[in-house]
């Protein structure tokens, strides 16, 4: 990777309002929302980033790093951003970082939050479940595996003195909400941004384009709908 100039260019595309960000050595030039136009089709997402390269005078060999969104978040959504990020780390030979798009929406907490859960709409009365603490340098680290659980098992089991933030929290808040405390509205979605500041993190782990997967902790209603069919 010699002659690279530090740029990073982060993806997220877990949610509807998915995005992409350049940052320079760690610091954010720009980011911007892309809305459900980064969940149609991988070619439009390269359409976008070509866009915002060009804007920072850019040429695609002056990227060192490529951080993606892995999940959890939208089937269709994470394979996009994920083939996007491992095609253009393959034709780019720059670094390819994974990141946890929960990690992902910890970074945006106020500071004072130092203990966070974050939840994810995983269907069917279910929640994705990390959870989140501050180390003795302020960074966010994920104290366990991330997990599915039902949402009246995750309300029964719920602490009034916890803080809950994620996509998840926009269907449940009513219920969510009664039980504990919630982060601003403003602060519960991964974006493109924080990718590109938690990429920045020497603890945080580059990966080969061949291995890199999205992290979907289980498969697509389809998926299954399809193997019950066919396993009949």
């Amino acid at each position: 990777m010699s002659g690279k100039t530090g740029w990073t260019l982060g993806i997220e595309t877990s949610t509807r309002e998915g995005g992409i960000a350049l940052a320079f050595a760690g610091e954010v030039r720009e980011s911007r929302s892309l809305g459900p136009v980064s969940q149609r089709h991988a070619q439009t997402l390269f359409v976008e980033i070509d866009r915002l390269t060009k804007q920072h005078g850019l040429k695609p060999f002056d990227l060192s790093c490529i951080a993606v969104s892995i999940g959890p978040g939208s089937f269709t959504g994470l394979r996009i951003g994920v083939v996007a990020a491992k095609t253009l780390a393959y034709a780019l030979k720059c670094e390819l970082k994974p990141i946890d798009t929960f990690l992902a929406v910890a970074e945006r907490s106020q500071i004072d939050v130092t203990s966070l859960t974050v939840i994810g709409d995983a269907q069917r009365g279910d929640l994705f479940v990390g959870r989140y603490r501050r180390d003795e340098r302020s960074n966010w680290q994920r104290e366990s595996d991330i997990e599915i659980v039902n949402l009246a098992v995750f309300l029964a089991g719920i602490s009034e003195t916890e803080t809950v933030s994620g996509p998840g929290v926009t269907r449940y808040e009513q219920e969510i909400g009664q039980r504990c405390h919630l982060t601003e509205p403003g602060l519960r979605m991964p974006v493109a941004e924080a990718v590109c500041r938690l990429a920045s993190r020497e603890d945080i782990a580059s990966t080969d384009f061949w291995s890199l997967e999205p992290f979907y902790l289980r498969k697509s209603a389809a998926e299954e709908k399809w193997e019950q069919t066919h396993s009949e």
